[in-house]
């Protein structure tokens, strides 16, 4: 590649970084939604004055962003009668405005959650710096990913997760379910909603998570809530659970050995642990093979919230987001019997047995 072209390169890159950060703006402020409600062609296009007046909010800032939004490709402009008007394609607002299942623009808000810590980040790096950060101080990273788990309030995606004949049979018959990192805890509410002859009890390390879950479980008598360490689990919890959940927590937790053995142990003999994360490979070269651009967006994630804040603790792991699924699959078959990918459209989900 030609110095010319490498440097057209970065340039687009960094171009691109900053276009996310105002789409992050859009998604967070409901402005992506505002305008889609005023304005879905040319000819019902707005000013800026028109959206501000709308939303309440400042026209200067409105003018800003919305002309940054415009450069980008992300939303339609001309000038019309001598004034800047402004309007949403119909094709665009599924990217722009999601649904349940799809986060594509709101996805940016990743970048606006990560990036709070870099400057913190940094510091680590050097040889006699900190370990790490603590998980506590990202909270827009949190409310982004306690929002993104909207997808579970679905019934329709416990079939398409829980797609093993015996254990959904289980289910409808009644059993003793614990979700582990269960933060706001909505699969809880999904499964204690579906199946209430079952008996659920959702736990987090942080007691703000169980303060969310409380909210979301609020008039479920089938559901308990508990501030609980996975790899410390009490005795009495000992054999307890037919069936343990995980989502998207393994590569986060600095001990992710304990936290497997830990659950083993509470799982009644014959019981299942359902174990959700990203689909990652151990390799970079296989990453970069499969997808370079989504990986290498997880990477940097990682660099700046996965990875520092597990390995901040001593011998913390640090395994980071892209761990490996060949990674996670072996360390699950060195403690349960039988280990098998489920669900593979939608994700990396394992479903092991005790």
């Amino acid at each position: 590649m030609a110095e010319t072209e490498y440097t057209n390169k970065v340039n687009g890159i960094l171009a691109n970084g900053y276009a996310c950060l105002g789409i992050s703006m859009g998604t967070r402020l409901g402005l992506f939604e505002g305008l889609s409600k005023l304005a879905q062609s040319k000819e019902t296009a707005v000013s800026t004055q028109t959206l501000a007046d709308s939303m309440k909010f400042k026209e200067r800032y409105i003018r800003e962003w919305i002309n940054g939004m415009a450069l980008a490709g992300i939303l339609s402009h001309e000038e019309i009668d001598g004034e800047d008007r402004y309007w949403t394609e119909p094709h665009t607002l599924p990217t722009l405005l999601g649904d349940d299942t799809t986060w594509i623009a709101q996805s940016a808000e990743l970048l606006t959650g990560v990036a709070e810590k870099q400057v913190a980040v940094e510091k680590c790096f050097p040889a006699d710096g900190p370990r790490g950060t603590n998980v506590d101080e990202y909270p827009v990273l949190h409310e982004f990913l306690l929002r993104r788990s909207v997808m579970w309030k679905s019934p329709g995606i416990i079939h398409k997760v829980f797609e093993d004949e015996v254990l959904l049979s289980k289910l409808e018959k009644g059993i003793s379910v614990v979700e582990v990192g269960c933060g706001a805890a909505i699969p809880t509410k999904t499964l204690a909603t579906r199946y209430p002859q079952c008996k659920l009890l959702a736990t987090d390390i942080c007691a703000d998570n169980l303060e969310r879950a409380k909210t979301t479980c609020q008039g479920l008598e089938n559901v308990e809530l508990r501030v609980m360490d996975a790899c410390n689990a009490s005795s009495d919890l000992n054999e307890k659970f037919d069936l343990a959940m995980m989502f998207d927590v393994y590569h986060d937790v600095p001990y992710p050995d304990k936290l497997i053995a830990g659950i083993h142990r509470i799982l009644k003999p014959g019981g299942m642990l359902l174990m959700n994360d990203i689909g990652a490979h151990e390799s970079i070269t296989a990453n970069k093979e499969e997808n370079a651009a989504m990986f290498g967006m997880y990477y940097t994630i990682s660099s700046l919230y996965c990875m520092p804040t597990s390995y901040k603790y001593p011998d913390g792991a640090g395994i980071g987001a892209c761990g490996g699924m060949e990674l996670y699959e072996r360390k699950l078959k060195d403690v349960f019997t039988d280990v098998r990918k489920v669900a593979k459209d939608i994700g990396l989900f394992f479903l092991c047995t005790k």
